[in-house]
């Protein structure tokens, strides 16, 4: 799909926000936004007061235990801001994988626009896969794009 102005515009934010991730391997920036207004952003990274060491991003098992999406961040920034997620759309740099989908079901989101799975490393397209369908099943509009 081609994205609108708008459209286009947040995504641009959502890839500033993803280089702000401190993670070697993958940078995923998000954008909540209600009525054409950024109400949060979020990227990928260890919570707030967790040393994010390179020894910790070099083991893969504790970088993913400790990671918070990009997605999951910026509903929590929401909360923490006191900003109402619902009915709002999410830019996201990568696709949503299920934990995140969830998150984003749960916190009234309705209107996803991610890149295309042909985006993502293979180890995670199952995640995305059934990301997707949680989404689509939660009559959340998805909207994908190729970079």
């Amino acid at each position: 799909m081609t994205l609108n102005k708008w459209d286009q515009r947040f995504i641009d934010v959502a890839q500033s926000v993803a280089t702000w991730s401190k993670d070697p391997g993958t940078k995923v920036g998000a954008v909540l936004v209600q009525d054409r207004r950024i109400i949060a952003t979020g990227y990928n990274g260890f919570p707030q007061g967790i040393e994010d060491t390179e020894g910790r991003y070099a083991d893969r098992e504790v970088k993913l235990a400790l990671t918070v999406h990009a997605e999951v961040n910026a509903i929590l920034n929401a909360a923490k801001n006191g900003a109402s997620t619902a009915g709002s759309t999410l830019y996201v740099t990568f696709p949503c994988c299920v934990s995140c989908s969830s998150a984003v079901i749960q916190a009234g989101v309705k209107r996803v626009v991610r890149p295309h799975l042909s985006t993502a490393p293979d180890r995670w397209i199952e995640s995305f896969s059934r990301g997707g369908r949680l989404l689509i099943e939660a009559q959340i509009e998805v909207e994908t794009f190729t970079y």
